[in-house]
């Protein structure tokens, strides 16, 4: 009975005697071994679902590693990971294999599985094993016509345009397609690194070791798999009964309007919104670090509990017992004097060179918004500090306030770290740009940090002292 199994030939391709055996059920892992001269290739012809031989692009994709990838694939550079070196290294046998003219042009699974299995890890996956399975499609071919260029191949053009629908797509949330860009655009990066060569030089396997090294240093970033429901988009809110064909209020508006809840979930809403954008938009060059943050407590000589609560522990009222806005009657009617609580909780006040903040600004805040707990912050080179300026109504003095003012950022993650230990509620007086050392100070992970820690321990977010001002009695009361 004659053989239907394909076999592939590494002797032609190396002169070398090879073992080649066949994948199975329990080894389905195709794999070629340069140093033993062993390969594990499926060896069936045409698909039965689909009618494709997809065995025979794999097969062309091992032959490719046993012609130029080294014997020494396993053995790994300090700091580099071994799924980064693998990943960069299909990538580059892909690219060697399409400028011989013999590209994976076909697929190497079902298309609809290729579709099934995007979407699921789209909806499943940590970001760093993102950024390895659209390395590990990436294939291309030279195009047809006159002037040869390489082009996507299908395949490889499917799983981009389902990470493209699924950033498109009303059903993810905005941090989940922030990921998805992160991820698309990381390994769109590292594929350029690697293909993009001078004339008549191709890439190496030295250039692999090369960007491998830093492509690990990322995935080592962003190994967790997101919880369900960062991945979702929440449902839309039901709409209230008159609002239909209502003229949508500005934000400020909206907030201004609402009750203390609203205000703060809006709030909430936009910092979240606000760090998404800069996460999709400002973060594509790296990771970065944040720098070293030393906690200092320095003596607190400035009684404020008769000033902190000044005309702020009553408020206009529709009803009580206590008439004392008269002249509101014809306005709202809430002519009555009501007692307030004034709610207690931590202000982290950003004290960097960006917001422009000077002693006396820091110190409407603290007026402001009276709190348990107020720190600033603010940084120099590698270290930061964190400086506890106010607490249980006592404060520094305003020439210590202006001394402490400016410099740069470095170290906003460690101080919200601080901030979510303290006593709610939490706001955090800061125009978002938060930046770390070195070259990449704003890098995706250290956004994502800051997203994480406010969603997580509800930090509000007021982006400089006219916000203070707008929204302070609102933050202050508890209703």
């Amino acid at each position: 009975m004659q053989d239907k199994r394909a076999y592939p030939y590494p002797e032609i391709v190396t002169g070398d005697k090879w073992h080649v055996l066949e994948t199975t059920e329990h080894d389905p892992q195709p794999r070629t071994d340069n140093l033993n001269r062993q390969m594990y290739v499926p060896m069936d012809r045409d698909c039965e679902y689909c009618g494709i031989n997809h065995s025979r692009m794999i097969r062309r994709h091992e032959l490719g590693h046993a012609k130029w990838s080294p014997k020494t694939m396993g053995k790994l550079l300090r700091g580099t990971r071994a799924e980064a070196i693998h990943a960069l290294e299909e990538v580059r046998i892909n690219y060697l294999l399409a400028y011989h003219d013999l590209p994976i042009d076909d697929y190497l699974l079902c298309r609809e599985e290729i579709l099934s299995k995007t979407h699921r890890l789209i909806m499943t996956s940590s970001i760093a094993d993102l950024i390895l399975y659209i390395l590990a499609a990436y294939s291309n071919k030279r195009s047809s016509g006159a002037r040869s260029v390489m082009v996507n191949t299908d395949m490889y053009q499917d799983v981009l345009d389902v990470f493209q629908e699924a950033i498109d797509s009303n059903e993810i949330s905005e941090l989940r397609k922030s990921q998805l860009r992160f991820a698309k655009q990381t390994a769109m990066k590292f594929i350029g690194f690697l293909t993009n060569h001078a004339w008549n030089q191709l890439p190496s396997y030295r250039k692999v070791q090369k960007y491998a090294e830093k492509l690990s240093a990322i995935l080592a970033e962003f190994m967790d798999k997101p919880k369900p429901e960062e991945v979702k988009a929440p449902p839309p809110a039901p709409e209230t009964e008159g609002e239909e064909g209502k003229e949508e209020e500005s934000e400020g508006d909206a907030i201004e309007s609402s009750s203390t809840g609203d205000a703060v979930e809006q709030l909430e809403q936009r910092m979240r919104k606000d760090l998404v954008d800069k996460m999709t938009y400002n973060s594509s060059n790296g990771i970065g670090e944040w720098g070293d943050m030393t906690i200092h407590e320095p003596p607190l000589s400035v009684n404020l509990k008769g000033r902190l609560k000044q005309g702020r522990e009553y408020r206009p009222s529709d009803y009580g017992y206590n008439p004392k806005y008269i002249n509101r009657y014809c306005i709202d009617k809430q002519i009555f004097k009501q007692k307030i609580n004034v709610k207690g909780g931590t202000i982290l006040i950003d004290a960097s060179g960006s917001m422009s903040f000077n002693g006396d600004d820091i110190l409407e805040v603290m007026q402001l918004l009276p709190a348990v707990n107020i720190a600033m912050y603010n940084g120099w080179g590698n270290t930061g500090t964190l400086r506890i300026i106010a607490k249980n109504g006592m404060r520094v003095t305003e020439e210590q306030l202006d001394n402490w003012s400016g410099g740069g950022n470095v170290v906003d993650g460690p101080a919200l770290r601080w901030l979510s230990t303290m006593p709610a509620r939490r706001i955090w007086v800061s125009d978002m740009h938060v930046f770390g050392v070195g070259r990449h100070s704003s890098g995706y992970n250290l956004l994502q940090e800051c997203y994480q820690l406010c969603t997580q321990h509800k930090i509000i977010n007021l982006k400089d002292i006219e916000e203070v001002k707008e929204h302070a009695l609102k933050l202050n009361q508890v209703l």
